[in-house]
């Protein structure tokens, strides 16, 4: 057995076979803890040693605040996995775990608290020639989650010592407007083979995700209601049958409740059939998923409201139903000519709203007085019959704040008679208005 001095908080422990270490932490408390790969007494002494200077260091802090972990990037990051798969559907854990372990964990090689901002940013700039914008934003989404629980539940880091809080994430554009209209959809029933017809008519007649409906049961149909008992969002969701879509329900064989629809149907073999069909029918640009927006598009364009919407397709935000209901150019031509009958109502007598007037005469439609309701401008009237003028003094906002401007005038001559122009208003006719602009 190794020679052991007495008192020093250091023992040789005969059952574990390892050097034991012994003090009291900030607490107060006494603390006894293996001395990790300590061969001798002077290697247990030196672990020792480290640990009460950072008790010390705990000793010094003000309440809320914490000490910087020692653990190493790979460390937080199996912990993070751990903590995702908790959580996470299988399928969801297993990107996860693809970004921290393929990307993330070869990048940052140190102690967690040594990554800086800089280095989160040449990530990013690294992975943007590696990957797509959209594809870096999900990979830098996972780290400022890991910093985020790192620095908050975990108490790994400061509160304010993310590195990520600086970094912005790549703008991405991925929206799309893509849908079939009534005509395509017909079209492409017309052109899919049978095993395919009922699959790409209840996900349009649905909105329905190719894996909600690949999974979906005999036993989750309740009537006109389909009831999943889990979904993307990882909550129960219930979608709402129309009567074409109970129809196409009908038209499948039915076997034993616990059988799903399409037993022998695989997710890749709907998504290359519908490849195949829309490269027939010259339909371009065109993907599986455009069916589930083209659902909520044809739903929004019969004016159905967007929470109405979100609810059969199970999003949370409604500025991602936004993404997947457009409206049609058509609607907004109709909406824009139905003006129409209130511009012919405001326009004089003998004119009407968007015709044609001769040269010379393009105002006469508009009021003869202006009314100047800026906050920030008053105007006096001053009317002389020999010369009829309106002097406007007005000062910017905040000018207190910002010496570098002053006091701003203008001069309007208005033509006719003294008294035409009411306090309050100024009355505009055709001629230029010259402004003095910003003070030296």
């Amino acid at each position: 057995m190794p020679k052991q001095k007495k008192r020093d908080g250091l023992y040789w422990r005969k059952d574990r076979k390892a050097w034991w270490v012994s003090y009291v932490d900030a607490s107060g408390r006494r603390v006894r803890k293996p001395a990790p790969d300590a061969e001798n007494h002077d290697e247990a002494g030196t672990f020792r040693a480290d640990e009460r200077r950072q008790v010390r260091e705990q000793s010094k802090l003000k309440p809320g605040e914490v000490l910087a972990s020692k653990d190493s990037f790979a460390d937080v990051a199996d912990k993070f996995l751990a903590f995702q798969q908790a959580r996470l559907t299988p399928k969801a854990y297993s990107r996860e775990a693809g970004i921290v372990n393929q990307h993330l964990r070869p990048f940052f090689t140190g102690k967690i608290a040594n990554i800086t901002s800089s280095q989160v940013s040449d990530y990013v700039t690294a992975a943007l020639s590696r990957v797509s914008k959209a594809s870096t934003r999900r990979e830098l989404v996972a780290l400022k989650h890991l910093f985020r629980l790192a620095c908050g539940e975990w108490k790994l880091l400061p509160r304010f010592a993310n590195p990520c809080l600086d970094v912005t994430s790549p703008k991405v554009h991925d929206e799309r407007t893509q849908h079939l209209s009534p005509d395509q959809f017909r079209r492409l029933l017309a052109a899919s083979p049978e095993p395919m017809k009922p699959i790409f008519a209840l996900l349009t007649a649905t909105g329905m995700r190719r894996g909600e409906l690949l999974g979906c049961k005999w036993n989750y149909i309740d009537g006109t209601r389909i009831l999943l008992p889990t979904s993307k969002n990882d909550e129960p969701k219930g979608i709402h049958l129309s009567g074409f879509a109970q129809r196409v329900l009908a038209s499948i064989p039915q076997s034993a409740p616990d059988d799903v629809l399409f037993p022998d149907v695989t997710p890749e073999a709907v998504s290359l059939a519908f490849h195949r069909v829309c490269k027939i029918l010259s339909i371009s640009d065109i993907r599986l998923h455009d069916l589930r927006h083209t659902f909520a598009t044809w739903l929004r364009q019969r004016g159905t409201e967007l929470d109405v919407i979100a609810s059969q397709l199970g999003h949370r935000d409604l500025r991602q139903t936004k993404r997947y209901a457009r409206i049609a150019a058509e609607q907004v031509r109709s909406a824009v000519a139905g003006l129409d009958a209130l511009l012919s109502e405001a326009a004089p007598e003998g004119q009407e709203a968007g015709a044609d007037h001769p040269e010379g005469q393009q105002g006469q439609i508009l009021p003869e007085t202006l009314v100047l309701s800026h906050p920030f401008v008053t105007a006096t009237e001053q009317a002389d019959e020999a010369n009829p003028v309106t002097r406007l003094e007005s000062r910017r906002p905040r000018q207190d704040l910002n010496p570098g401007y002053r006091t701003v005038k203008a001069e309007s001559w208005i033509g006719g008679a003294a008294g035409s122009v009411p306090a309050g208003f100024l009355k505009c006719g055709y001629r230029t208005v010259s402004w003095s602009g910003r003070g030296r």
